[in-house]
């Protein structure tokens, strides 16, 4: 469900609610609202206040931008004025058009310098090392450089950046992976330097194809409107697949997609 298609937090309620039989119970116990209120909420009697949005965000599993998009929504149907409306509503159009990228989906845990990004995005080894490690205990050096098809050297030294960045550790039993997630902007000056290096990865694995790897290629001719569609629904899968990602790690895979005007 895409919050940004809802311009009425109580819409958005409605649809979120009647998901389930139980998700009211589960909400209501969560947030610690009371059932006549959000009843009163729902009738359009009471409005949420910004403490109570947060808790339903939070709930629910709403990233930094769509939260930001659902208490602006409880401000515009509180705005007492035309013109505090206005001026929400300006802030509302700008997080549906910067809701059309990546960043809005995703929610980046663990943030980097510009002076490290400049390095850590520079080569796929960083974060194919980084994502290898929590998969398997008491990983050497030597293993990782097997399993990559690596110089141990090059290992090494990936390995002793990442500990300098602290995106792993180094305990008594090895090196442990540091949890959270890292993200570059659509518009930052690094990100078609990343595409490319995930993209040649998967251009050389695929000489080692084996039936878990999945390649798909479909040059197509469609209306705009499926155009835009696809890019929300891709965008929505994406939202979804990162917050799917709980448990512990037992294989590295990488995750390319491209859709564009050619």
């Amino acid at each position: 469900m895409n919050i940004f298609e809802f311009e009425d937090y109580r819409e958005f309620l409605r649809a979120y609610l009647s998901k389930e039989t139980t998700v009211r119970k589960n909400l209501l116990s969560a947030t610690g609202i009371s059932s006549s209120f959000l009843t009163q909420v729902l009738a359009e009697t009471k409005q949420l206040s910004s403490d109570q949005g947060y808790e339903i965000a939070l709930y629910v599993g709403l990233t930094e931008k769509e939260t930001d998009y659902f208490l602006l929504l409880i401000e515009l149907g509180r705005a007492g004025s035309h013109k505090l409306q206005q001026r929400i509503t300006g802030k509302i159009r700008q997080l549906q058009s910067d809701a059309m990228t990546v960043a809005a989906k995703v929610n980046s845990t663990i943030h980097l310098t510009e002076e490290q990004k400049a390095i850590y995005y520079s080569n796929w080894i960083y974060s194919a090392v980084r994502n290898l490690i929590p998969t398997a205990r008491h990983l050497s050096t030597a293993l990782i450089a097997k399993h990559l098809n690596v110089p141990e050297p090059r290992i090494e030294s990936a390995i002793q950046l990442l500990l300098d960045y602290g995106l792993i550790s180094k305990k008594d039993d090895g090196l442990h992976w540091v949890q959270g997630y890292t993200h570059l902007s659509s518009g930052h000056p690094l990100i078609f330097r990343h595409h490319q290096n995930w993209r040649q990865r998967a251009i050389q694995r695929m000489d080692h194809y084996n039936e878990n790897h999945l390649h798909y290629t479909c040059p197509m001719a469609i209306t705009k409107e499926a155009a835009h569609l696809l890019r929300v629904q891709l965008l929505e899968s994406i939202k979804n697949l990162n917050q799917s990602m709980t448990g512990d790690p037992e294989v590295s895979y990488c995750l390319n997609i491209d859709l564009f005007e050619y």
